[in-house]
């Protein structure tokens, strides 16, 4: 069910490679200028590097008890984040110099369920 009064699962065919959408802390900071996360959208904000190149599609993590796995499915940002945030954040998350960083974050599913609380450690378990 992904995150517990997440709109995902009352979508009418949810789809679970955006199950859960997770975004660096300090580039959601730096974006917010001050203003609450909860513009973004994302479930979890995580002090993790989110790259390509350290989280391949498929790397599975243990989040809390949670057991969940990257998927394939781009996190750009929409019209919605544009809205918010403007088109120079909408830039700076979207640079191809950068793409690869994962700057608007990326998706999991949830494999395992199980409690996630705000500080509990996250380790890669396995990587493609």
């Amino acid at each position: 069910e992904g995150m517990r009064g997440d709109a995902w699962s009352r979508r009418p065919s949810p789809n679970p490679d955006g199950q859960l959408a997770v975004m660096r802390s300090e580039v959601a900071a730096l974006i917010a200028n001050g203003r609450p996360w909860t513009l973004f959208g994302d479930n979890l904000f995580v002090d993790f590097d989110l790259s390509a190149a350290n989280l391949p599609a498929g790397a599975q993590l243990r989040v809390g008890e949670a057991l969940v796995a990257v998927t394939p499915k781009p996190h750009d940002g929409c019209r919605k984040f544009t809205a918010r945030f403007g088109n120079d954040a909408l830039r700076f998350v979207s640079a191809k110099t950068t793409r690869d960083q994962n700057l608007r974050g990326i998706y999991w599913k949830v494999i395992e369920a199980g409690e996630v609380r705000v500080g509990d450690a996250i380790r890669v378990v396995s990587r493609p």
